[in-house]
């Protein structure tokens, strides 16, 4: 009788040591803690300086009150004990209900039919040889965020028929409560994907960390995020990346469905709905409904391509993007504004012009990228080559700035504001946010594409003068 065969050995697993300079970014651990405690305390502060029954500071200075006078007046509605503060935020209902929800889209990413794509060429480092080259390779994606919306929506509409608004008054009435467990689930898919990031493959070999992402300081590979592409298996041919289910569907997703339950709650309130609510969430549905439309765009923006996920995309994902981009609705379900026909025009006017300047110079760029000079849409297009063999556009929309698209999407986050009127500050959080948000993205690029292309980027600087805005910046 033969032996039985021994089973083939697995390669020994070796861990990729901690790059020996780590290029800090975000102001390297500082800042990474800074984020940490900062990011949360935010999307709170939010909620306490404006909120029914309490008021809206009037302006960022008052003689009397000084700085911020909602706070100054009524010192007693501001928790300092953090722990303390954190369990009066707790809502297990709320809890419950947010929780649903991710395991819902969980499910619909895969009972949800949806064309499955291949996305960008990433990089990282160490890794299974996923392709030939273990630094360089392609992932496959499904793509069906916007046949997930339809079905919520659907729901959404078979619910207002049979029961009215009342149910979805929960999310105006719990919203404390769901901001506190959407970071319950922040930081629970941080520290899974943080861990997760040192544990082997399926092939006994490393995981893929991004580049930057393992500087061996434990705070900042925490928050900017080790792995560059976690996924439950390392075949090419799997499609479920947790870094890209979070990317598009819990927080636009949740953003949408909160401004629908702030709208709901004025209508309760009112009987009817403004127009400027109504502005507000035809505006930013569309640009959702957009987004989803163009699903397969995302997979070439550097949150996949280059940023690890860790704490600082999941914030950003789970609670920052619902909680507080959600403001401006929640803001008019508190004080309602009733716009004027001017008013109207230049909320409009805005919106069209900032749409038109985003997704024109996208579509250029897009189409440019996919179909080159030749192709008849990009006749008259102008544009150098570059050492590496990359193509610049040096005309149309990209000859005007090296990222107008972020000027239009800037003007639409304006858009979104200019309906609260002009009473208090606090609904235009978003542009504030969103104008240091852009900056510092365009600064990161900058780098990203000097290093890549040397001196022609330089002469490309040379020819296309202005960064977002036209003869302004």
């Amino acid at each position: 009788m033969s032996p039985r065969p021994s089973p083939p050995a697995k390669r020994a697993f070796k861990r990729t040591p901690p790059n020996p300079k780590p290029e800090y970014e975000f102001l390297g651990p500082p800042g990474a803690v800074g984020m940490f405690i900062a990011l949360p305390l935010i999307t709170y502060g939010l909620y306490f300086n404006c909120r029914e029954g309490f008021g809206c500071p009037p302006a960022f200075w008052d003689s009397k009150d000084g700085f911020w006078p909602s706070i100054s007046a009524n010192p007693t509605a501001y928790p300092v004990d953090l722990f303390n503060f954190f369990l009066s935020t707790w809502d297990m209902a709320a809890f419950q209900v947010y929780s649903a929800f991710i395991l819902f889209l969980f499910v619909c990413y895969f009972v949800v039919p949806g064309p499955v794509v291949e996305g960008a060429v990433v990089g990282g480092v160490g890794g299974s040889p996923l392709t030939k080259d273990r630094s360089k390779y392609t992932l496959k994606y499904k793509v069906n965020s916007l046949r997930t919306l339809m079905l919520i929506a659907a729901i959404i509409i078979a619910t207002l028929v049979t029961k009215g608004v009342k149910p979805f008054l929960f999310l105006h009435t719990h919203f404390i409560g769901l901001i506190t467990a959407s970071l319950v689930w922040t930081f629970s898919v941080a520290i899974f994907v943080y861990i997760w990031s040192f544990l082997p493959d399926s092939n006994g070999q490393e995981k893929i960390l991004a580049i930057g992402g393992n500087t061996g300081n434990m705070i900042y590979d925490f928050v900017l995020g080790r792995e560059l592409n976690p996924r439950f298996s390392a075949s090419p041919d799997s499609t479920f990346d947790i870094k890209y289910f979070i990317e598009l569907r819990p927080g636009l997703i949740g953003w949408i469905l909160l401004n629908f339950g702030f709208a709901c709650q004025q209508y309760s309130e009112l009987g009817r709905i403004t127009n400027s609510m109504a502005a507000v969430l035809l505006f930013e549905t569309f640009y959702v409904v957009d987004s989803f439309w163009n699903e397969a765009a995302v997979l070439t923006t550097m949150d996949i391509t280059t940023d690890g996920f860790g704490f600082m995309l999941a914030n950003g994902l789970l609670t920052w993007l619902p909680m507080n981009y959600s403001l401006q609705a929640r803001y008019l379900a508190a004080y309602p504004v009733d716009m004027s026909i001017l008013h109207c025009f230049i909320v409009l006017g805005v919106q069209c012009i900032g749409y038109h300047i985003f997704r024109s110079a996208n579509g250029q760029k897009d189409t440019f990228r996919r179909y080159g000079a030749e192709a008849p849409q990009n006749k008259g297009l102008k544009y150098m080559e570059t050492a590496s063999g990359s193509k610049l556009l040096i005309s149309g929309w990209w000859g005007t700035a090296r990222h107008i698209n972020y000027f239009g999407d800037w003007l639409m986050a304006l858009a979104w504001s200019l309906p609260c009127g002009l009473a208090t500050p606090i609904p235009y959080f978003y542009p504030i946010y969103f104008a240091v948000l852009l900056i510092h993205r365009e600064l990161r690029d900058e780098e990203k594409c000097r290093k890549k292309y040397g001196k022609d980027w330089d002469k490309y600087c040379e020819i296309v003068r202005w960064r977002i805005i036209p003869y302004i910046y």
